[in-house]
């Protein structure tokens, strides 16, 4: 599939983990950008990434996110959380993106970072990394799933307004 410059710099940004998000996230961009090259480029790219499976589509996506060179140094603040994962070679969590809505929900207390480590976990399959943003009673039934088995809580940061106040620091994600 050939993709021009502007299209592999929205590959390059997009939050995504399914193909369906990453979808989603570029008809937003194509729906309330004020560029008319980043809309069309956005519209351009998303029927090329209709065509494709989800796992092509998110295969073409993986190795932009990876392989791609600005070719210039970052400028928007989407370029530089891209260049800073990509140097870090850290994976994207399943889940919520970082700075997802539940984050800002007014009950939202608790933020954990996990593992699935069964199949028979009631969210994400064996082997995901995840991430997300619960209320006290989420976090109730997260901390039981880890007494079941069904996952490991890697890190867990209570939320006050959006703001992350992290139980440990030092901890490797």
């Amino acid at each position: 599939m050939v993709l021009n410059e502007m299209e592999k710099r929205q590959l390059f940004q997009v939050e995504g983990d399914s193909q369906t998000k990453v979808l989603d996230e570029l008809y937003h961009t194509a729906r309330y950008t004020t560029d008319p090259d980043q809309r069309k480029a956005a519209q351009s790219l998303s029927e090329k990434l209709r065509g494709l499976s989800a796992e092509e589509c998110m295969n073409l996506v993986k190795d932009i996110q990876s392989n791609y060179k600005l070719p210039y140094p970052p400028r928007t603040v989407g370029e530089m959380i891209a260049e800073a994962r990509r140097q870090s070679g850290a994976d994207k969590l399943k889940g919520h993106d970082i700075m997802a809505l539940e984050r800002f929900a007014e009950d939202t207390r608790h933020m954990i970072v996990f593992e699935v480590l069964s199949s028979d976990s009631p969210i994400g399959d064996k082997g995901d990394r995840m991430r997300l943003f619960l209320t006290d009673e989420g976090y109730g039934k997260a901390l039981k799933n880890q007494e079941n088995g069904h996952i490991k809580i890697r890190n867990h940061a209570k939320v006050s307004a959006g703001r992350l106040n992290y139980e440990h620091r030092d901890r490797d994600l």
